[in-house]
C-alpha cells in the first residue's frame, strides 16, 4: 500500500475517531477511483486482464525477443499468436473483450463532452473494434451517422446490427490492403 500511496494512487488521510487517537485510513483518487466495480467507466476488467498470467508470462521472453528471436514474446510464451489464442480459449477471449470493452467506455465521456469533432461526419469505421463499444457510443450520440464495426467473424459473429450499427466480420490484415506511396 505505501507504494500505491507513493506513486498518487491511493492517499493516506487520518481520521480522528476520538480525541485520543488518530486512526489513518486510506483513500480512493481519481485515478483508483477507475477500477471501482460499480461504475460505467470501472477500468477494473482492463486491469485483470492485463494481470492475467496470460499477458503476463510473455514478459519472461521480451529479452529473446529483443536478442533477435523471430518468434513475438507471446508466441514463445503460449505457441500461437494472440489471436489464434483468444479464438481457442472463449474464457479468456471473454477477459480480453471485456477488458477492451471497459477501456472504451471512457469514450462516451470524450463523446459526449467533445461531441463537436464528429459534426458533418456521415459514418464511421471502427477496424478492430470488438464488440463494437464504442461504435455503440457514437451511433447513440449520433443517430444520423452509420457506424461499422470490422472485426474478426468470431468476435462479431453473434452480436446484432441496429438500424445505424453493423458488423462486419473478416481480417483487416486480408481486407485492407495497404499500399506504399512514394514520397510519403
Amino acid at each position: 500500500m505505501r507504494l500505491l500511496v507513493h506513486s498518487g494512487f491511493f492517499t493516506k488521510t487520518k481520521v480522528h475517531e476520538n480525541q485520543e487517537d488518530d486512526e489513518e485510513v486510506y483513500t480512493l483518487t481519481p485515478s483508483s477511483r477507475l477500477i471501482i466495480k460499480d461504475k460505467v467507466t470501472s477500468l477494473s476488467p482492463f486491469v485483470q486482464a492485463m494481470l492475467d498470467p496470460v499477458l503476463v508470462s510473455p514478459w519472461q521472453f521480451l529479452g529473446d525477443w529483443f536478442q533477435g528471436c523471430e518468434l513475438t514474446p507471446f508466441e514463445k510464451a503460449h505457441g500461437m499468436g494472440m489471436w489464434d489464442y483468444c479464438n481457442q480459449s472463449p474464457e479468456y477471449n471473454n477477459i480480453f473483450n471485456e477488458a477492451m470493452a471497459s477501456d472504451s467506455r471512457l469514450m462516451s465521456l470524450v463523446v459526449k463532452d467533445c461531441n463537436s469533432i464528429f459534426d458533418g461526419s456521415g459514418s464511421l469505421v471502427d477496424v478492430g473494434g470488438g464488440t463494437g463499444t464504442v461504435a455503440k457510443i457514437n451511433s447513440e450520440e449520433f443517430p444520423h451517422m452509420i457506424c461499422t464495426v470490422f472485426d474478426l467473424r468470431h468476435v462479431v459473429a453473434k452480436l446484432t446490427d441496429s438500424q445505424n450499427l453493423k458488423y462486419v466480420g473478416g481480417d483487416m490484415f486480408q481486407s485492407c490492403r495497404c499500399h506504399y506511396v512514394q514520397g510519403m
